[in-house]
């Protein structure tokens, strides 16, 4: 049977995402609870929870804009776990992945 766990939206509501059982809370539920009571509740945002996933993608960026001769064109790929203690959680593989998020960056053309 699946986890499950609720993120808050900033725009109020809940957004609910499968999570891996060891990070969920049926360990500790005990027999005869109501399946909503298995339920783990996120401690952020669904939002603020993928602002680490931003922050780690402008991190990505600007070092790649750093070097000596930067590319035309930038793709990250990463996949993104969902945890209801720690939040977003870059994947170890993208197969275990809540989501797959691929960013690509095209450089201004430049001013003649």
């Amino acid at each position: 049977m699946a986890e499950l766990a609720q993120f808050p939206l900033n725009g109020g509501g809940v957004l609910v995402v499968e999570v891996d059982p060891a990070d969920s809370v049926s360990s500790r539920v005990m027999r005869g609870s109501a399946p909503e009571a298995a339920m783990a509740t996120a401690t952020a945002t669904f939002e603020s929870a993928l602002q680490t996933v931003r922050c780690a993608a402008e991190g990505i960026l600007h070092q790649l804009r750093s070097l000596a001769q930067p590319p035309d064109e930038v793709a990250v790929e990463f996949g993104v776990k969902m945890n209801a203690q720690a939040g977003a959680i870059i994947a170890k593989a993208s197969t275990e992945a809540n989501f797959k998020i691929n960013l690509t960056w095209k450089k201004a053309p430049a001013e003649k």
